[in-house]
């Protein structure tokens, strides 16, 4: 049950950075118009909610490559950094008719840096904070 809730968490940390993806899109199609002008069909937004779900469940059955203890740390960031790039990869080549060109595959990368950058640096920050709290009782029980 734990699990299921954890990855509804995380699914749901999905839509909230796929929301704010979402919005910043939105504001830069305006063209330098009144962000009024902006319009979004309801199908789209629909695609955006769940294609953004998904990506977060998708980030945490990949965060399942950190609980290979025998593997050092790095090398679970560099496959697990792959491994959803990868995918990452794949969904734009899917959006974009499976048309691939190197601008497609260099702002697919810069876009998923950008969400890397911004899922695990909140992971890692979270289980900085952790591990500070364990040492901290550890040294307030000597």
């Amino acid at each position: 049950m734990k699990t299921f809730k954890n990855m509804v968490i995380s699914a749901l940390v999905g839509i909230g950075i796929g929301m704010i993806w979402m919005a910043v899109d939105l504001v830069l199609s305006v063209n330098g118009q009144s962000v009024e002008n902006a319009k979004m069909f309801v199908s789209s937004f629909l695609f955006w909610l769940v294609a953004s779900f998904l990506i977060g469940v998708f980030f945490y059955l990949a965060s399942w490559i950190f609980d290979k203890d025998q593997w050092s740390l790095r090398k679970q960031v560099v496959v697990n950094f792959f491994v959803c790039f990868a995918a990452w990869l794949l969904l734009n080549l899917y959006l974009n008719n499976w048309q691939f060109s190197w601008t497609l595959v260099f702002s697919a990368f810069a876009s998923f840096v950008i969400m890397y950058v911004i899922a695990y640096g909140l992971y890692f920050w979270h289980l900085w904070k952790d591990v500070k709290k364990i040492n901290q009782r550890l040294e307030n029980s000597k």
